[in-house]
């Protein structure tokens, strides 16, 4: 069997989007597993912010992948061919399987928990689920929400990019526990489609709207939880409209993570002193223990039609730049995902 991959010829420039120039996309043939090991077909690929940082120049939280290799990347898989007891040809797992066709993995103690390489026990159809809403994207969500903002019934919470994959779980989640829920998006259509079918109580669009005048209309007494994706100017405005004790929750800050130059911090930091509030950060796989939690959760609502996995799918392993680069050009909708290969 032959691997299409797509290799690190380039680190893009701390301001270059970056694009099918910065990969060699080849061909090689198909290792075989040794003992203790086994190979998977990758079925869908996911996305996240942080696959610029692994190749980026600029500083990163995420270890640097050399020019040359695979590009990192998590998917869910169907193994073909095994050699480890606990794995059998047939069964499904996520695990980070590169932007490739296939990928021999070695589950070990460390791996299995560290990495998060798990056999999903009890599939769900689309198996892309388990990238999104029942995978990483689902557990940032809700953990974002519930463990560090500890939203709960009657908060008003603020979301930005809140069409994006995370945002638009996380604003379902605040509605299923009974919140009043404030989006910011980039766009009308955006606005109207967490409206429309995200059940949103409001929107802002941030480039032709005042956010600042629009959160002192909807947002009179202050908002309780910030769910916050995007950090620089949408962040400083929002901590001038928090209600005394509120949470402020940093999940990211694509708006100002690979900006050149030196980046200023939020000058209405002292009204988290003033209202005797907290922002605090998080990184999703410390939550790896408890991922069950959220999935079960999350599985249930999916299951009684109570809540949107919101997909985005391209097809294709030849567009996985693509896919990625469209995070930072602000067209995806929902959590965005490459389908390689039909489920089985």
């Amino acid at each position: 069997m032959q691997n299409r991959q797509w290799r690190l010829s380039r680190r893009p420039e701390p301001d270059e989007v970056i694009s099918p120039q910065n990969f060699d996309f080849v061909t090689a043939p198909t290792e075989t597993p040794k003992d203790g090991q086994v190979l998977v077909r990758t079925l869908v690929l996911g996305t996240s912010p942080a696959q610029r940082g692994y190749v980026s120049t600029t500083r990163s939280m995420h270890e640097k992948l050399p020019v040359g290799a695979v590009m990192r990347g998590r998917g869910v898989g169907v193994v073909v061919e095994s050699r480890h007891a606990a794995f059998k040809p047939g069964d499904i797992m996520t695990a980070s399987l590169g932007w490739q066709d296939y990928a021999v993995i070695t589950p070990t103690t460390e791996t299995l928990s560290i990495l998060n390489i798990s056999k999903v026990a009890n599939p769900v159809r689309p198996l892309s689920l388990h990238l999104g809403l029942l995978g990483g994207a689902g557990a940032t969500a809700y953990f974002g929400l519930l463990d560090v903002g500890q939203a709960k019934a009657g908060d008003t919470v603020v979301i930005s990019a809140a069409a994006g994959g995370v945002g638009a779980l996380a604003g379902q989640v605040a509605k299923r526990m009974g919140c009043r829920v404030i989006g910011i998006c980039g766009s009308a259509a955006k606005c109207d489609w967490i409206t429309r079918d995200l059940k949103f109580d409001a929107a802002i669009n941030y480039k032709t709207e005042n956010v600042d005048a629009r959160l002192t209309e909807l947002c009179p007494k202050g908002l309780n939880v910030f769910f916050d994706n995007v950090g620089g100017d949408i962040l400083n405005t929002t901590l001038d409209h928090l209600a005394n004790r509120a949470r402020v929750v940093i999940c990211g800050y694509i708006s100002t993570d690979y900006a050149t130059g030196p980046q200023v911090g939020p000058a209405n930091y002292k009204n988290l002193l003033r209202n005797r509030s907290r922002m605090e950060g998080f990184y999703i796989f410390d939550y790896v223990p408890r991922w069950h939690e959220a999935e079960d959760k999350l599985r249930s609502w999916f299951e009684a039609g109570a809540i949107d996995p919101v997909e985005d799918i391209d097809h294709g392993l030849e567009n996985m730049p693509d896919t990625l680069a469209s995070l930072f050009k602000g067209t995806n909708r929902g959590v965005k995902l490459n389908r390689v290969a039909p489920d089985p």
